[in-house]
């Protein structure tokens, strides 16, 4: 199942104007009925059938743009996207949830987690206003993003370890953090000789976990660039392919205020990767300001690195 599937089964819906729901089953592989169609109204839903003999009821929820309905007669639950604005949005929460109940026999089970999702995803469809990136931010989450892709294509991980890893977004500690290392990326122009360290904790490594700088060069390239709107939808398709939950992701792009679908207004942002070089910064000789090292009455501390100055600490280089 994927997203091409999906977007090929809902051409072929359409509501007679009879009936609560005009609707095709997902694949006739799952345990629990799965189905897409449209309700009266022309709305898509997503139909969790239930059992016959099944008793339980539940309780109904709108949210802004995503409805949680329950149907008694029909005997099924039914998540219902109000605003078609959403649609393709609307195709990876249908994904999410198909790979987390596909398998489950139990229906308090896989209704339980069909409820859960609709709660976990519904933040993603409200109308938020975006505030827009400047041109560095979007340069630095462009070189967060593209690491995070590298990583999933090359990683034997469990693709939701390595999206929970992606802690930039949150501005809490490292970009990337795991058990034994963690690694901080820095985004640079490919002209440029020097990053910006923007506290005394930026390059302090945690006590028994060693630290890399990761330096990405790009150049930045309207024509045959990459923008975030790729490198987003890159990640989606290997998130699914390694059957990952999506949701990690999107709510890591959530607090910078990133929306999946007014990732447009950045396309004017475009970049090509050059290379990249990763720095072991854990030596104490390492040029940093660290607040384990400068006196209590200084904070708030930002400098600069000369990149060609620090060569002796690389550690692993790749072109792109």
């Amino acid at each position: 199942m994927n997203k091409i599937i999906i977007e090929q089964i809902w051409p072929q819906i359409f509501h007679s104007g009879k009936g609560e729901f005009e609707y095709q089953l997902l694949t006739i592989d799952t345990i629990p009925q799965i189905n897409i169609g449209f309700n009266r109204d022309s709305e898509r839903c997503l139909i969790l059938e239930l059992p016959a003999n099944y008793n339980k009821s539940f309780q109904q929820f709108d949210k802004q743009n995503l409805s949680l309905k329950f149907f008694p007669k029909e005997r099924c639950l039914c998540i219902i996207l109000n605003d078609d604005f959403f649609s393709d949005l609307f195709d990876d929460l249908i994904l999410s949830i198909y790979f987390k109940i596909n398998l489950i026999n139990n229906p308090d089970e896989y209704s339980d987690l069909f409820i859960k999702h609709f709660f976990k995803w519904s933040a993603f469809f409200e109308n938020k206003r975006s505030e827009n990136l400047s041109y560095n931010d979007v340069k630095g989450i462009f070189g967060e993003l593209f690491y995070l892709k590298n990583l999933l294509t090359e990683s034997s991980l469990n693709a939701d370890d390595i999206l929970i890893s992606w802690k930039g977004p949150y501005d809490t500690g490292h970009d990337f953090v795991s058990d034994f290392k963690d690694y901080e990326i820095k985004t640079v122009e490919s002209t440029k000789n020097s990053i910006s360290i923007s506290s005394e904790f930026q390059l302090e490594s945690e006590k028994g976990k060693k630290l890399e700088l990761v330096v990405i060069s790009v150049f930045p390239d309207i024509e045959n660039g990459l923008s975030l709107k790729n490198l987003v939808n890159d990640i989606r398709c290997l998130i699914f392919d390694k059957l990952g939950d999506s949701s990690i992701f999107f709510n890591a792009l959530l607090q910078k205020n990133i929306l999946p679908n007014h990732l447009d207004q950045y396309e004017i942002f475009k970049f090509r990767p050059i290379e990249q070089l990763t720095y072991d910064c854990s030596p104490k000789d390492f040029p940093k300001l660290i607040r384990s090292f400068i006196p209590a009455e200084i904070n708030k501390v930002s400098y600069n690195i000369i990149l060609n100055l620090i060569d002796q600490y690389i550690i692993q280089k790749k072109q792109f």
